[in-house]
């Protein structure tokens, strides 16, 4: 009851409002909590083009359960199919317990899935260059709205109550008429100091430096962490290389002809001698059922015992059948259904594909033209520098002299420092003396004050000029790294796009692998169904034998006639046959049943076992590119 309350709350609450009591909810029909449970869920997910059939919307109902995630303990996908398509209490309560108090979040989400969602595309498809660079361009734009989204996600986060900004906006305006006021007041003081223009420029140009090379380190500092990640990256691009070389060598060797002599030869063994035997077999029980059938009744028992095997033959058939159509029906229905709606979304996918393609057509020759501009200008520029990427032990000493240049920069930055915190000293005095020269009026201006000034003056001019001439070597000696940096970049961007291509590989593998298992799952159970329905079938047909013995009996008591007696021996030799060949069928199911299983346990062990080599390749490739970033970062403490 009180999870009937609590669904009922959040049901009559926005945005559904429904005005739904709990009698009214609990004394509802399994087609209105259907009606309902859809309701909601095209709340959450808009449906987009839905039949009016109930198969076409229970199929709709549990893709977009699947698209929301919801992962509940379900014993089986036909049990859950089955208690959504008939209303099921215990089926829908729960899922309304989870839909209705995070809709919100699953609306996001179901807006997200949209534009997220692989799209199943079978391998054979993959193979053409069109539908492979088609399904780039989608993997590509799916990354931009990824990008884009965490982007307003950010924003959204960020953003603040208008109140509080007018607020800190008129803060932020007392402060600038504040500062004004001040400096309008240094102005006024400032009007009868000597050469205070030349000392207020000094200033600017200190300042003005200290910023640039604050910004100079800032970009060393982001170009070795560039360097880094690229050497990083086309370490694992060279190893995967390698790798994927490997494995074409292998596969270009005897390995792909033993597989298709392997084929050929099981193809042969069952066109030869499988299908004739079978043949021959089915020949065989067909000729005897035709005789059975053509010959003549000879007395009315016999017409009787016919009729009654005829009778039990076409219950047991029907009741086959009923059992087989109700199993196939639950079955192809939702297998139809599925298949049924991804063609349609793949035909309107690849019709928008194609016109998006075609629309940037024009626009790709475009960015080929700019590129081959760029590729030229930066061809020229590499054949007027000629620069080599630094390995090893060149790669050492550079890493060496680069730590020499930056204990010099901050020795230099420690000096501009105390340099400026003089200067400001030095102005602080020349405040205070002013303050008394205008308390003390006739006291007379010592000269040794004047040339003293003059003299610090002098030094600090002589300092400036130095550091400029500084922070001149130090760019041009920058120069030349920073080219080698760019070049390094565009291999970092050719590097990158080269494993998105192995990883998007990757990832159409594993569905190839993840479709094999469940097709495998989906033979394993209809072989099992099949089995226990042979099983039934051989009871019920051992059943009606023993029924037939007994009323053989009793003719062979009341008549004496051998004719009779023989071909009810005949039929009883002709049941034991059946019998004996449902058994056969037993046998070969629970032969089948049991290579299907060990079937699955291989895919599952070959599927641990890539993903246990894909976490060591991935462990293995990140150990060395770490402790060289670490290296790089920290420094040798011996040096």
């Amino acid at each position: 009851m009180e999870e009937a309350k609590a669904i009922v709350a959040m049901l009559n609450a926005p945005p559904l409002d429904l005005n739904i009591s709990v009698l009214e909810f609990c004394q509802k029909s399994p087609l209105q909590l259907r009606q309902l449970l859809f309701g909601v869920l095209s709340a959450i997910v808009p449906p987009q083009r839905l039949e009016d059939s109930p198969e076409s919307t229970t199929c709709w109902m549990v893709d977009s359960l699947r698209v929301l995630n919801y992962g509940p303990s379900i014993t089986g996908r036909s049990s859950f199919l089955d208690g959504i398509a008939a209303g099921n209490h215990d089926v829908i309560r729960p899922l309304l317990a989870w839909l209705l108090p995070q809709i919100s979040t699953l609306q996001k989400r179901a807006f997200l899935a949209r534009f997220l969602v692989d799209v199943e595309i079978p391998a054979e498809l993959l193979l053409a260059e069109d539908m492979n660079k088609l399904h780039a361009q989608y993997d590509s734009l799916r990354e931009q709205f990824i990008e884009t989204h965490r982007h307003l996600e950010g924003l959204r986060q960020i953003e603040r109550d208008p109140i509080k900004v007018k607020e800190h906006v008129s803060e932020l305006q007392t402060e600038r008429d504040h500062l004004l006021s001040k400096i309008t007041k240094f102005k006024c003081k400032f009007q009868d100091v000597e050469k205070a223009d030349e000392l207020l420029e000094a200033v600017e140009e200190v300042k003005s430096l200290k910023v640039e090379m604050s910004k100079l380190v800032d970009t060393m500092i982001e170009q070795r962490q560039a360097l880094n990640r690229s050497l990083g990256k086309n370490q694992k691009a060279y190893s995967k290389l390698q790798h994927m070389k490997i494995l074409l060598e292998d596969a270009h060797n005897g390995s792909f002809f033993d597989k298709a002599s392997h084929e050929i030869q099981a193809l042969r063994f069952s066109a030869k001698q499988k299908l004739p035997e079978e043949v021959a077999a089915k020949q065989v029980h067909l000729h005897a059922l035709q005789e059975v059938l053509c010959g003549p009744n000879k007395s009315e028992g016999l017409a009787s015992i016919q009729s009654k095997l005829l009778a039990v033959n076409e219950e047991l058939k029907n009741k086959r059948r009923n059992g087989l159509e109700k199993h196939s029906e639950n079955e192809d229905a939702s297998k139809r259904e599925s298949m049924h709606w991804q063609r349609a979304q793949m035909g309107l996918i690849l019709a928008n594909r194609s016109q998006a393609a075609n629309k940037k057509v024009a626009e790709l020759t475009e960015c080929r033209d700019k590129l081959q501009r760029d590729l030229d200008q930066k061809s020229t520029a590499i054949e007027e520098v000629k620069a080599t990427v630094l390995r090893g032990e060149e790669l050492k000493t550079y890493v060496e002299s680069l730590r020499s240049k930056s204990a010099v920069y901050k020795k230099m930055k420690k000096e501009l420092d105390d340099m400026d915190s003089e200067y400001g000293a030095l102005i602080k005095n020349q405040k205070l003396l002013e303050e008394q020269i205008e308390m003390h009026p006739e006291f007379p201006e010592d000269k040794v004050d004047q040339t003293r000034k003059r003299a610090t003056a002098k030094n600090l001019r002589k300092m400036i000029e130095e550091v400029n001439n500084l922070i001149k070597d130090l760019r041009n000696q920058l120069n030349p790294q920073v080219k080698e940096l760019k070049l390094l970049r565009a291999d970092l961007q050719s590097l990158e796009i080269e494993q998105a291509e192995k990883k998007q590989h990757y990832t159409d593998m594993c569905c190839l692998f993840d479709r094999k298992v469940t097709k495998l799952e989906a033979e394993l159970a209809s072989s099992t169904k099949e089995y226990e329905n042979e099983k039934e079938g051989v009871k019920v047909r051992a059943a009606s034998l023993e029924k037939l013995q007994a009323t053989l009996m009793e003719e062979n008591v009341e008549k004496e006639n051998g004719s009779v007696s023989t071909k009810i021996k005949l039929k009883i030799e002709q049941q034991q046959e059946v019998l004996r060949e449902v058994q056969r069928k037993q046998q070969a199911f629970k032969e089948t049943e049991h290579f299907n299983s060990l079937q699955m346990g291989m895919m599952k062990d070959l599927l641990t076992l890539v993903a246990a080599k894909l976490s060591l390749y991935s462990s293995s490739s990140r150990l060395p590119i770490f402790s060289t970033a670490t290296s790089l970062d920290t420094g040798d403490t011996s040096n």
